[in-house]
């Protein structure tokens, strides 16, 4: 199936499209309006089932999504390819909306939301170039903060992480009151890094986040572990001594605090544990016995 992008002259008349009218314009518009009212709506009707459907399918992966967090080895494998199914035909549906849309000329408001969508599919099925293309369309047309969010992290997917922090930043520019979902779009990127074993590089969006939403366990927990990441050692007295980075300590104690029984505080306590093991200076011979 083709990629489906719109040409620059195709979101340059979107643009048009949204912009005001002078008032002459606008005066000579509405009279042809009026001829062409009715026939606009028809055509309209004819996206909205497409839009619909993709919709349903965005939701059925997503679903899906969810579920695979806890499904058993022996699910995943039909819930995966149920789930690159609901994508795909998500792609499909959003993008005869768009093509329908476009080839009737159609101003609509759900031009971005589409865009933004059909770029959340893209990601879904790890085609990111593409939802980058799409995802930076929408952004054009309606920049909102769920597009920014979902373009860092695809952006960081593709290994570009100074645009994708910088998008991450143009979040609470467009939707003052996100914090969260600039602290997610932070998160998601240091889990991209993380993923790809750049601990060090996670600390940075990871304390962003935190400041951010204080109240997300996840978060701190992945603080922790990129700041372990990053133990170091020094000699005093002839004894080897562990430095752990500040913050270290407080990221597992506040993932406790949030998350007592959480999925990771058997984690988060055995970190805990071993460094206060740490503390307790080690000779070098018993170092290089180990």
């Amino acid at each position: 199936m083709g990629r489906w992008l719109l040409k620059a002259s195709e979101l340059a008349l979107l643009l048009i499209l949204s912009l005001p009218l002078s008032g002459q314009e606008q005066e000579t518009d509405i009279k042809t309006a009026r001829k062409t009212q009715e026939e606009a709506i028809k055509r309209s009707k004819l996206m909205k089932p497409h839009f619909a459907n993709g919709n349903q399918a965005m939701h059925d992966a997503q679903t899906i999504r969810q579920q695979l967090q806890t499904a058993t080895s022996d699910q995943k494998p039909q819930l995966l390819s149920k789930m690159k199914a609901d994508y795909q035909t998500a792609i499909t549906e959003y993008e005869q909306a768009l093509q329908e849309a476009v080839d009737m000329l159609l101003q609509d408001k759900d031009w971005p939301v589409i865009l933004s969508n059909l770029g959340m599919a893209y990601g879904g099925l790890g085609e990111y170039q593409e939802a980058i293309t799409m995802l930076q369309q929408a952004a054009i047309l309606k920049p909102v903060a769920g597009t920014y969010m979902e373009l860092g992290t695809d952006l960081a997917q593709v290994g570009k992480m100074p645009e994708a922090t910088a998008t991450c930043d143009k979040i609470l520019t467009v939707e003052p009151v996100t914090k969260n979902k600039q602290a997610g779009c932070y998160k998601n990127v240091a889990i991209v890094l993380t993923n790809n074993g750049k601990l060090a590089d996670a600390i940075a969006p990871l304390q962003k986040a935190t400041q951010l939403n204080p109240q997300d366990a996840l978060t701190w927990k992945l603080l922790g572990d990129a700041l372990t990441n990053t133990i170091d050692t020094k000699q005093e007295y002839g004894k080897i001594v562990y430095v752990l980075p500040p913050g270290t300590v407080e990221a597992y104690q506040r993932y406790l605090q949030l998350e007592p029984n959480g999925p990771y505080a058997g984690q988060a306590r055995a970190a805990l544990e071993g460094f206060a093991k740490l503390k307790k200076p080690v000779s070098k011979s018993t170092e290089e016995k180990n």
